[in-house]
């Protein structure tokens, strides 16, 4: 038996070889890519990844939660910016507002010991302990920095993240984003979702499906992360 069983009908395989043309076990010009302690992808591996999304048919219009449009939003912001997106965020955001437990690829910047384990043996690593590295397949493979995953932070920076929108976008008296967009973020809700804009939201309708408590108040926002992470604010 070589699947592994993920979740309620969510099967993966355990028994599979990497193709030698796009992995290296020691780092490179060629192969800078990590994913691992002793993995690494081929320089031209994430750009092959947005190349196939882009091509991708669209499936009508009905809801679909997925990662694609967040990876695709991280080229833009580099695009638009002309640096990549970690240190795009980290100049303007993660720096001047002290989040100095936030980063992508934070064995680069902190001890492994200091870094909590996501989960005890991941498939997509040969069954180690991943530490320090995202879980998400998508952003693993694109080198650790994705608009989907692979920012690591503390329950700390995250509120002050959180503490800059309710606010309308100013923090310790600084402005980063206008209240206009803010407002945008923090009421806008999908006509076909009970999503809001890269927000999830309480289901007003349907309490057994709400990401929220009943008695959550209808305007709060936030998100549940796949590792267990967590974090909603009421702007009232």
């Amino acid at each position: 038996n070589h699947t592994l069983k993920l979740a309620e009908n969510v099967y993966a395989c355990n028994d599979f070889r990497y193709n030698p043309e796009w992995v290296s076990h020691v780092p490179s010009a060629e192969y800078p890519l990590q994913v691992a302690d002793s993995l690494f992808l081929r320089s031209d591996f994430s750009k092959n990844i947005v190349e196939q999304i882009v091509k991708l048919p669209l499936k009508g219009k009905s809801y679909r939660y997925s990662c694609l449009n967040f990876m695709l939003l991280k080229e833009m912001v580099e695009n638009i910016s002309k640096m990549p997106m970690n240190l795009f965020l980290d100049k303007e955001f993660y720096k001047p507002m002290e989040m100095n437990r936030t980063a992508y690829l934070p064995l680069r910047q902190f001890k492994k010991e200091e870094i909590v384990p996501t989960v005890k043996a991941d498939y997509l690593r040969k069954g180690k302990v991943l530490q320090g590295y995202v879980h998400d397949e998508s952003a693993a493979f694109m080198g650790g920095v994705s608009g989907n995953a692979g920012l690591f932070s503390t329950a700390r920076d995250v509120a002050k993240v959180y503490q800059l929108l309710i606010d309308g976008g100013v923090y310790n008296g600084k402005r980063y984003l206008s209240r206009e967009t803010c407002d945008l973020f923090l009421t806008h809700t999908s006509k076909i979702s009970r999503r809001g804009l890269g927000f999830d939201k309480p289901d007003v309708n349907n309490s057994v499906k709400s990401p929220c408590a009943e008695e959550a108040p209808e305007e709060v926002v936030g998100h549940t992360g796949f590792t267990g992470t967590c974090a909603w604010a009421d702007p009232k």
